[in-house]
């Protein structure tokens, strides 16, 4: 959970309006002092805050005037089922979040979605995955994962250490699945192909925002998340999108055509502007749909995005978040501003796209710790300096990917007990923004 700092009094409402303006209802006096809360969204000059328990009768959704209050930092890293086994038992879930709680991090995404396969208790994706443990193709990772509720047990131990973290499960491959997934092999119809007719792109195959069966099922997926779990949110990966060359299939080419009525065949000219835009438009329909799903059952539910920089991330992958952004339906962002040199990180949290967002949502840099094998660690004095960036911009935070490289063997030879330590030195701060 996060801390809202109320630095002097005020007054919380249930509006932006002037206080004077308000019923006695409708507004509470605030003397000083801390309120536990899962999100915020800033609104002109106040913040729109959703508290954890209700404020008397104003309830969990409180605005506050923005200089009257801080918001502590989000200190946030991923959790993913490869290349790390923290969720390979519940004994390591445990040990990890133990040492993340000690280490002073408020904020988990963990992946519940990839390769595929979910990692909770999911009637849909039964019903259209197979993800029996039988017939699992990943037979030694999946293993240790199948016929476990892996949700549920992080929720369980998060409450059992006093809820120290939001837990915002992460979707991590968004519409992308492995060609030889049983998803994959069991509804080739819901797959995207290439202008000369590929259906694996990237070293995957693509499912189609535009397929009603696809929209359908994520729909499903989500809402058993939010219904089923005690979650702070949801969090839609950077592989939310589809790859440009994609979206070649009949499905899809007869439905633009429906639509533009007139248009040029894009399979006449693959590099369409109007074909791409029109692709642009259904994922973020997807998402909208996705957004309204999820606040169709629980307001107070935030739906996060993780997205490469914004012309990254629309030139390859037709993801807009900066119109995510400010229609609303991304609630926040965390930009996986993976770089290998402290300048070439301040450059991209320089750019407007990121200073425009962070005027509205909280947008949380995502920083690389490492990949593996061992020699892809990150330095960590580097990585001590990308967060200081990001603290010396009072951006809303930062989220580590991953956790299989943040406590691990680093880069300089140093141990994972220094380590340990050396992060619990780094986020040990009062840090609020």
């Amino acid at each position: 959970m996060l801390t809202l700092k109320i630095v002097q009094e005020t007054v919380a409402k249930i509006s932006t309006a002037p206080s004077e303006t308000l019923s006695s209802s409708q507004k509470l006096s605030v003397g000083t002092g801390e309120l536990r809360m899962q999100s915020y969204i800033k609104q002109g000059n106040h913040y729109l805050v959703t508290l954890e328990e209700p404020l008397d009768s104003l309830g969990k959704f409180v605005f506050f005037f923005a200089d009257h209050v801080q918001v502590e930092e989000i200190r946030g890293v991923w959790l993913t089922s490869i290349d790390s086994d923290i969720l390979f038992s519940k004994d390591n879930i445990q040990t990890g979040l133990t040492k993340l709680k000690e280490s002073g991090f408020n904020t988990l995404y963990p992946v519940v979605w990839n390769n595929g396969f979910v990692f909770f208790r999911s009637t849909v994706a039964d019903n259209t995955v197979n993800s029996d443990a039988a017939k699992l193709s990943s037979a030694n990772l999946q293993k240790k994962l199948a016929g476990r509720d892996i949700l549920a047990e992080i929720i369980e131990i998060n409450q059992a250490l006093g809820k120290p973290f939001r837990i915002i499960p992460w979707l991590e491959y968004g519409l992308m699945v492995p060609p030889n997934s049983s998803l994959a092999n069991n509804k080739p119809e819901w797959l995207m192909k290439t202008n000369t007719g590929k259906k694996i792109v990237n070293g995957n195959a693509w499912l189609n925002p535009t397929h009603p069966e696809v929209q359908g099922f994520f729909k499903v997926l989500v809402r058993e998340l939010v219904q089923d779990y005690e979650i702070d949110g949801i969090q839609l990966d950077d592989h939310f999108g589809i790859p440009k060359n994609i979206g070649f299939d009949d499905f899809t080419i007869g439905l633009f055509k429906s639509e533009n009525l007139g248009v040029a065949d894009p399979t006449e000219n693959p590099s369409s502007e109007k074909f791409k835009a029109w692709r642009k438009n259904k994922v973020t329909a997807l998402l909208r749909l996705i957004f309204n799903t999820v606040k169709g059952i629980k307001k107070d539910c935030i739906v996060s995005v993780s997205p490469n920089p914004l012309a990254f991330s629309i030139d390859n992958f037709l993801a807009d978040w900066q119109a995510w952004e400010q229609e609303g339906i991304a609630e926040e962002i965390v930009i996986q501003i993976y770089r290998s040199s402290l300048a070439s990180f301040k450059d991209e949290i320089s750019k407007t796209e990121v200073e425009l967002a962070r005027k509205h949502i909280p947008t949380v840099m995502g920083i690389l710790t490492g990949l593996k094998p061992d020699d892809k660690r990150v330095n960590l004095n580097l990585i001590k300096q990308q967060t200081q960036a990001t603290r010396d911009r009072d951006f809303a935070g930062f989220s580590y990917f991953f956790y299989g490289t943040l406590f691990d063997l680093g880069a300089d030879g140093d141990t994972p007990e220094t380590r340990q330590t050396e992060f619990a030195k780094l986020l040990s701060s009062d840090r609020f923004v």
